[in-house]
């Protein structure tokens, strides 16, 4: 007591701040909290502004503080109160002039103002600091979401007429998923299109760009080529022997996709096209010319930096605003599914369903194996942090949409330097779609054998080759795989009709396809970061 470490309130660690002990139990704080696991930075933050705070009560007269150190699931916040009149020392004091002493002790409060908080309550102030915000509270939603959808699915069809379930997934569930994803399709090519630009604005010069760029080819080839090898060995096992036949198919001669018209593809006609059009190739091209010609430009373009940069923090905080609305989108887009696809009719696909998440497990090691020897780190502290970010992709069904938090991930969690994350997270988001060229070759296989096509070493040649290709360019939105599908299929004499197929469980489907895109550019991330000499370990190796 004698120090101002009062009691324990069940689990919850209680300190007594005064006046005169306020150093000495401020050193205590610290030392549960770093006990905590909790990063220096946010210990010695929190208690600057505690010891702001508690500068300003005791200058109110108020004889002595309440200190609380709360848990919720991955949130730490320190909970103050006092006893004495309403007092909110948070509040703005616009008569201050910057020759005052506490003009400057109010700026360390305003620039933190997200992490504060007061009420009152009970005649006593209560003021909070966050010290950890929850890094999975965003996951857990979704994921209720998903499972409270499930169960509205089903009630839905158990007591209301197919007619009326029809009626509100298509007034209800479907304009608002609807509006969402255009909200977010809107804002996907500018926040490549920025934070490319930003990247490369942030590297040295053109050097450090061509190597990374030679490097991340290397790595995104390289991962692949392992996606597509085991897709096929998945895809030959768990399509072998008869399946009910649901049609004919002509066995096509030669492939449709011209990987030519692809790369001449890449430059666009007009400026805006790109953007417009959203073809994510042609907006990395544009990124890449504009980024480079403005780092050799030097002091004169810095008015057009500074933009780029304004641009790129504006387009994914508004984009960060958006994805606020996953657990809901999660529920209804889990309720939609039940609705028009029913529970007995994904069984037909069960099968393409496990084998694309054999394909996310098997690449998840194949990844670690990757980190420990190319990258010469212990791949658990990855994969653990990798597994546990997942279900968010999963939820959003879209690679692009998932790319803010992809970055924040690899900066905040993994320890990449910031700068070359927001240069290979955008690209690879765009590009490195590993779940995808699994979902071409599975879903090809899948469809071959149902109109009783000839499965032989020329098809998976072929479907290998077209897949790998079209992995690069497809785009990483929702639905654009089944549209790349449909591509593969015609140019192997699948019928289209088939694609109707996978539509209708496509959203199922996607929930183990984005991930494996997202997690993807993560492993190459992490690499570049580890041989450009640009990881923290200290970050890395950190719960």
């Amino acid at each position: 007591m004698s120090e101002g470490y009062k009691h324990m309130i069940g689990k919850v660690p209680s300190f007594v701040l005064t006046e005169k002990d306020f150093g000495v139990v401020q050193r205590k704080i610290e030392e549960k909290l770093l006990g905590m696991d909790i990063e220096r930075d946010a210990v010695m933050r929190s208690s600057v502004l505690m010891e702001e705070i508690c500068y300003r009560l005791f200058a109110k007269g108020i004889l002595q503080v309440q200190a609380e150190i709360h848990q919720r699931f991955g949130s730490v916040s320190l909970k103050l109160s006092s006893e004495g009149e309403a007092y909110n020392p948070l509040s703005e004091e616009n008569s201050w002039t910057d020759e005052d002493v506490d003009y400057f002790r109010a700026i360390i409060l305003k620039s933190n103002r997200v992490w504060l908080g007061y009420s009152r309550r009970n005649g006593r102030n209560y003021l909070s600091i966050q010290v950890r915000k929850d890094k999975k509270k965003q996951v857990r939603y979704t994921l209720l979401g998903m499972a409270m959808g499930i169960l509205f699915g089903l009630l839905l069809k158990e007591f209301f007429s197919p007619a009326i379930v029809g009626m509100m997934d298509t007034y209800t569930v479907g304009i608002v998923r609807t509006m969402f994803l255009n909200a977010m399709n809107m804002m996907l090519a500018p926040v490549v299109l920025f934070s490319i630009m930003a990247g490369i604005m942030n590297l040295s010069d053109a050097s450090d760009v061509g190597r990374l760029g030679r490097d991340m080819l290397g790595l995104y080839v390289l991962t692949s080529l392992c996606v597509a090898g085991i897709a096929l060995f998945l895809g030959i096992s768990m399509f072998s022997g008869d399946f009910p036949q649901l049609g004919t198919a002509q066995q096509a001669d030669e492939a449709g996709i011209s990987l030519l018209d692809m790369v001449k593809g890449i430059v666009p006609q007009h400026l805006a096209e790109p953007v417009v059009s959203g073809n994510m190739l042609q907006v990395i091209f544009l990124a890449l010319l504009f980024g480079l010609t403005l780092n050799n430009m030097g002091e004169k373009a810095r008015p057009v930096t500074n933009l780029v940069r304004s641009m790129d923090t504006l387009c994914l905080r508004v984009i960060k605003t958006i994805v606020q609305l996953v657990p809901l989108i999660a529920f209804l887009s889990m309720a939609s599914l039940i609705f028009r696809v029913g529970p007995d009719s994904l069984l037909t696909f069960m099968r393409a369903l496990l084998a694309q998440g054999l394909v996310l497990v098997l690449m998840l090691a194949v990844y670690g194996i990757l980190v420990a020897v190319i990258g010469r780190l212990s791949p658990w502290p990855f994969l653990k942090k990798l597994i546990a970010f997942l279900p968010l992709p999963a939820s959003l069904a879209s690679t692009n949409a998932a790319m803010p938090f992809s970055l924040e991930l690899c900066v905040k969690r993994l320890g990449v330097q910031e700068k070359l994350a927001g240069f290979t997270i955008p690209i690879g988001a765009s590009v490195k779609m590993d779940g995808n060229c699994a979902f071409f070759i599975l879903q090809s296989i899948m469809l071959a054998k149902l109109y009783g096509m000839e499965v032989n070493a020329g098809f998976l040649m072929t479907v290998a080759l077209i897949s790998v290709a079209l992995s690069f360019g497809s785009p990483g939105v929702t639905g654009g795989a089944v549209v790349c599908l449909a591509s593969v299929a015609v140019s192997l004499g699948i019928p289209l009709e088939a694609i109707g197929m996978v539509l209708s469980v496509d959203p199922l489907v996607s929930m183990l396809r984005t991930p494996l895109n997202s997690a993807g550019g993560i492993a190459v991330t992490l690499l570049l970061a580890r041989r450009a000499g640009v990881l923290d370990e200290g970050t890395y190796q950190a719960e």
